[in-house]
This record gives structure tokens, sequence and C-alpha cells, in this order.
């Protein structure tokens, strides 16, 4: 009996002094990544011009960096990008803030939400606010491997990643109209082209 309460709290000592070692950022310090090398284009899409942002416009608890961009389709459709770089990521703080969350805030109501792929899980959301309708696909980005799967091999990539441990991450989305969205293929593309930039920026 004493060996096992030895080993529980020599378990729990271990964890803690594991924990204190990721949360200082010892196993892994951020990197913010310089957005304004983003690629010209991801998949279908070609990565235009800055588009101005107001600065109260990202609320009180702000990324440390931000790209805000207008994307054109192959068809000619306009849309937008927006990738925010956080260094710490503290979800009960609302870092990264929720997309559908700001979208709601801001008088949008979901219509529809569904997963496109698993690995990098990008969601694709629908929208409508007063006649308008808008598709919006949006993940979180974090350096190293980082697929959605409860699987043995993938949990020991991340572990053995010198990445792994990193505490910062990136939110990323893509706003176009309903009606001129790109397809789930186009879509899962540009996501997977953008995840690969990311991963070479940071």
């Amino acid at each position: 009996m004493r060996l096992l309460t030895s080993a529980a709290w020599l378990a729990l000592f271990a964890g803690a002094g594991f924990t204190f070692l990721v949360e200082r950022g010892y196993l892994g310090a951020a990197v913010a990544p310089d957005l304004a090398l983003l690629p010209a284009h991801i998949g279908t899409l070609e990565v235009l011009e800055e588009i101005p942002l107001e600065p109260g416009s990202l609320g009180t608890q702000p990324p440390e960096r931000y790209a805000f961009r207008r994307v054109l389709d192959a068809r000619g459709a306009e849309g937008r990008l927006f990738v925010a770089y956080y260094a710490r990521a503290q979800r009960w703080s609302g870092r990264p803030h929720d997309v559908e969350k700001c979208y709601a805030a801001l008088g949008w109501q979901e219509l529809e939400a569904r997963r496109l792929v698993e690995a990098h899980r990008p969601w694709s959301r629908l929208f409508e606010r007063e006649g308008e309708t808008i598709r919006v696909v949006h993940w979180l980005e974090r350096p190293g491997p980082d697929e959605d799967q409860l699987e043995w091999r993938q949990l020991g990539s991340r572990l053995s990643s010198l990445r792994g441990f990193r505490p910062d991450v990136a939110s990323v989305y893509l706003e176009f109209p309903a009606a001129a969205a790109p397809s789930d293929a186009e879509a899962e593309q540009a996501a997977d082209e953008l995840s690969r930039a990311l991963e070479q920026l940071w």
C-alpha cells in the first residue's frame, strides 16, 4: 500500500512538473509567423491585398499578429481570408475567439454547420443576416503534427515532435457569399495548402 501511495504522489508531482514545463514554454517556445509571407495561391484561391481593419474591431484581447486579405477563386468570386496568430491559446479567456460566436455577435444567424474533413478540423458554416447568406470555412492551426484522430500513432507523432508542445495557435477562416462559395473540395485543398504554408512560416 505504501508503495502505491508513493507511486501515486510521484506521478502527481511528475505531471505537475511536466505541466509547468509546457506552460512556461520550456518544451516549445512560441514562434510568431510572418503573415506577410502567406502564399499568393492556396489551392484554387488567389490571395490578394490586405483589407484595412479598424483598431478596435479585434476585441479586447486581439491576436499578436493577423492578416486580413482579399481572395479570388478561379471563377472570379471574391472572398476574404483572415489569419489570427495567438502566442498563447487560452480558450477559457476567449483566445482564440470562437468564429461562430463572433458572427452571432454581429447579428448573423447560423443555418448550417458541418465538418469538411477530419485532418485540421475545418468547419463549414452557413450564416444569414437580413437576407444575405455567407459561407465560412474555419479551423484552428497548431504547430507540428495536428491531425484530429484518436490513434496512438498520431499521439506519438505529436509528442515526439519538437513543435508538439508549443502554446501558440492560429485561427483561420475563409468567407464567401454563399452563392459563390468554393466547393467543399476546393475549400479542403485551400485549407491543406494554407496549413502547410503556416507550418513552414512558424
